[in-house]
This record gives structure tokens, sequence and C-alpha cells, in this order.
């Protein structure tokens, strides 16, 4: 971070980045009114910014901060981030599942029954990310690995679908062996594992 957590003062270049970062707030705010939002969400936007230039011209002219002041501002803005995150998310599901419902319109009940989706994305938000939680409500699945495969960081569409023939050989390879699809998802050393680190490492 920018602003590291200490009380001691804040060196020039910190500033100058800082007021770099600063000056592009002001356009920012600038965009807001040529977008079609609500006037409560607008309002929002405005007490963020509002706050956020605040709190960076108090920084900028004490050339230092504590931990509790920006703790106090970041627990402050927690609120709106989130109503804005609320905001984000329905829109983000509504158009996703607007494009799919077309797309499925155009596939026969056995094309559909047929579908595997590869979602590619980083490793942070790979747990309970929207896109993930909505294929798999849609498809009824009760968890990532079988028709619904997550392409963590594999940005390349071909090294995305690689992973996925590996997901259904892997499936297959699980059923015919142990009669679970799901059971070469996971290390195959795995139980024994578990069963001797009890020997190995006794509590």
């Amino acid at each position: 971070m920018i602003l590291a957590p200490v009380d001691e003062g804040i060196g020039d270049d910190r500033l100058k980045t800082l007021a770099g970062l600063r000056d592009l707030i002001p356009p920012a705010e600038a965009s807001l009114d040529t977008l079609k939002l609500s006037a409560s969400t607008l309002a929002r936007q405005k007490r963020i910014v509002t706050a956020s230039l605040a709190f960076l011209d108090d920084v900028a002219g004490r050339r230092k901060f504590a931990r509790s002041s920006l703790l106090a501002f970041t627990r402050g803005m927690a609120p709106l981030l989130m109503e804005n995150v609320s905001e984000a998310t329905r829109a983000q599901l509504d158009a996703v599942h607007a494009q799919i419902s077309a797309w499925r319109r155009d596939l026969s009940p056995q094309e559909w029954s047929q579908l595997h989706v590869v979602i590619i994305g980083p490793h942070m938000p790979r747990e309970d990310l929207v896109v993930t939680q909505y294929f798999l409500r849609l498809l009824n699945e009760p968890g990532e690995g079988r028709r619904v495969v997550y392409a963590e960081s594999l940005w390349e569409e071909p090294k995305a679908l690689d992973l996925l023939r590996t997901h259904l050989l892997d499936g297959s390879a699980g059923e015919a062996f142990f009669g679970d699809y799901m059971r070469m998802h996971r290390d195959l050393l795995g139980d024994a594992a578990k069963q001797y680190l009890l020997r190995v490492l006794p509590k």
C-alpha cells in the first residue's frame, strides 16, 4: 500500500504518488454525471468521492497519518462500497442470465445436457465467484469440477480447453475404476496419506 499503516512522516516520493492519484479523482467524479445512475446510487458515489478527497488532503497536509485514521476511513467507506457491490452483482447476474437464456434457446435439450462451462479467472476470487455460482445453480451442479470448470490463470483459450479435457478424462477414469466421477479430481494418494500421516506425525 502507498499508505503504510504507521505514524511516521510520508516522504516526497509517496506524496507525489498520492497527488497523482488524487488528480484522477475529479475527472472520475465528473464522469458520474454522464452515467445513467439512480439518484441514490449517484449520491452514494459522491459521498465516497468527497470522503476520499478529504482523507487524501488531510494526509497530504499533515505529511503523515496513523493506522487508526486509515481504519476509520476504510471502515467508514465499507458500507457504501458493499452497497455498490450489491448493485454490481445484480447487474452482472442479470446480464449473464439474459445472454445465457438467449443462447439456450438455440440449443436442443440434448445439446444443453452436454454443455460444459469453462470459467477463466485469477486465483483470489475463485471461491464464490459470481459466474461460477450462477452456472453451478443453472446446471444443478453441487460444486466446480464436473460440468463447471474453473481454469485458474489460464488466460489462453487452448490451455483452458486442455484443462476441460483433463477434467473429462479424469472424470471418466474415476467413474470407471471407483464409481465416483470426482475421485480423480483430488490426489489419488490423498486418502492413504491421511491414514499414514497419523503414524508419521502422531499428535
